[in-house]
């Protein structure tokens, strides 16, 4: 049985291990798919972006709706060794990030659903930059929660643990 400081380990590295995740797939998504699109011919380009459309979710949207909830159950389900104020930063990242989702960035992508149209493909990519910097900001915060994490949890003394036999 869990106990709650092993709850919230165990929350926390999932949380890591999930915001590491969502990154790789984020930054693959606008540096690699984004760019693509313009080199689509107009006859596949539907085809093109349903194929990305249905992709997205479970690789990339899913996963970064987790990380939000992860985040909000550790503001009160903390490890004792994780900053509560980087979690509130890292959490402010993440809403601001689905924010610009939600009013920008998906109706944006649904209207390309309708066929190619280069000046809001162009709109789209140019805009973007403020969820690069929300989620590489976020992904830093992290590495730095997880850096103290695994500093304060292991032994200060390495030669005071008992050698394996």
């Amino acid at each position: 049985m869990l106990t709650k400081p092993n709850f919230s380990n165990v929350l926390f590295i999932t949380f890591s291990a999930i915001s590491f995740y969502s990154f790789g797939t984020a930054m693959m998504d606008y540096f690699l798919l984004y760019p693509s699109r313009f080199l689509v011919g107009e006859t596949e380009f539907i085809k093109y972006h349903q194929l990305l459309e249905s992709a997205i979710l479970p690789i990339s949207v899913f996963p970064f709706l987790l990380i939000t909830l992860l985040n909000l159950l550790l503001i009160w389900f903390r490890p004792e060794n994780v900053s509560i104020r980087l979690l509130w930063i890292s959490l402010c990242c993440l809403v601001l990030d689905v924010i610009s989702t939600a009013f920008f960035q998906a109706p944006w992508n649904f209207e390309l659903g309708k066929g190619k149209d280069i000046v809001l493909m162009q709109k789209i990519t140019d805009t973007n930059w403020l969820r690069v910097l929300l989620e590489s900001l976020q992904v830093i915060v992290t590495f730095i929660m997880l850096n103290t994490f695994y500093l304060r949890c292991r032994p200060i003394n390495p030669s005071a643990v008992a050698p394996r036999t």
